[in-house]
């Protein structure tokens, strides 16, 4: 599933991303935990937690972007 359509509150595993530098370097990988805080409406980003830190993810990267919920 997309992680632009899992719903907020949610801990899932990324399965995979696309090959942009700039995910790499705010640590979203294959294989990485990851909490999905917010989910704007009308296209707005996705706020996931990553570690300790909080990204906020663009429409575009987060429907690029599979995981898998984590129970």
């Amino acid at each position: 599933m997309s992680l632009y359509k899992i719903k907020k509150a949610t801990n899932c595993i990324i399965e995979s991303v696309p090959a942009h530098k700039i995910l790499e370097a705010l640590g979203i990988r294959k294989g990485v935990n990851v909490r999905v805080l917010i989910r704007q409406p009308f296209g707005g980003p996705v706020v996931i937690r990553v570690g300790q830190r909080d990204i906020a993810v663009s429409h575009e990267y987060a429907k690029q972007i599979t995981v898998k919920e984590v129970v």
